[in-house]
């Protein structure tokens, strides 16, 4: 008789081994993410040239720590003599938003501390749009706008958005001259939020003040208003389609909608 010895592995062996696995998963995952990185900051060094160096003695201001937990993961690039080009990377690597904004504004939050001479040309943004599209797709135009039509004007100011398949295109203006004829509106700044589906299981929810949150991998998201209704339905374990842009791993919280093409909670 031939008797076949079946190796064991007893509980501490398996867990072991599944925390080998996790960690190779994770060191797989963050090899993927760093060389989608490299490769994209690779075409952006062709594209935008030269790295911003800050002036010495003129501390940078690269978050808002009521929104975002510290900077962002992103790489900032000079462009002529008053402006910048930030561009910021998603959590898996992919690129989350482009922005074209003045210096100033790396160094304040406040517009009245930006010179009303700095402004962009048309061709500016023509060609950032451009070499969004070059470093990752924007999609087909679905409504791209003349200003001031399709803006949102508050005095001087107008706020603009131009929508793309796969990412949506923030253009904030302002109105110059107080006499009709000699009106003119100025192009400010430029920010391109690229569109990142999210579907998950929910690991978690909060309420804070009127807004009840979910966190999917890792991230929290919450509704662009009160009363969205599946950040008030789903629950943990809850299955979800979600969309978001721009959304950045160092924000607390990030926008979402639903996803309108899929089931929204599904309970497992």
């Amino acid at each position: 008789m031939i008797i076949h010895i079946i190796p064991t592995v007893n509980s501490t062996g398996f867990v072991i081994l599944v925390v080998l696995a996790c960690l190779s998963h994770l060191v797989a995952q963050d090899a993927v993410v760093e060389q989608r990185k490299a490769e994209t900051t690779a075409k952006a060094d062709k594209l935008f040239g030269q790295r911003y160096t800050a002036a010495a003695g003129k501390p940078l201001r690269l978050y808002d720590e009521e929104a975002e937990t510290g900077p962002p993961d992103a790489i900032i690039y000079g462009h002529g003599s008053s402006y910048v080009i930030e561009l910021i990377f998603a959590s898996d690597g992919t690129i989350a938003r482009l922005i074209l904004l003045p210096e100033a504004l790396l160094h304040s939050h406040y517009w009245g501390d930006v010179p009303n001479i700095v402004e962009l040309s048309a061709a500016e943004m023509q060609w950032l749009v451009a070499s969004a599209n070059d470093l990752q797709p924007l999609g087909k135009a679905h409504e791209v706008w003349d200003v001031p039509d399709g803006c949102f004007q508050s005095g001087p100011n107008l706020y603009c958005a131009d929508t793309y398949e796969l990412a949506t295109i923030s253009h904030y203006h302002a109105e110059e001259g107080r006499e009709e004829e000699l009106r003119r509106v100025a192009l400010r700044d430029i920010e391109i939020l690229y569109k990142q589906s999210v579907d998950g299981i929910v690991e978690d929810v909060r309420v804070e003040g009127s807004q009840r949150k979910l966190k999917v991998s890792g991230q929290w998201y919450h509704g662009e208003k009160s009363g969205v209704e599946i950040f008030y339905t789903a629950q943990k374990g809850s299955v979800v389609h979600l969309v978001t842009y721009g959304c950045t791993a160092n924000e607390k919280a990030c926008t979402a909608v639903p996803a309108e093409s899929k089931h929204t909670v599904n309970e497992l």
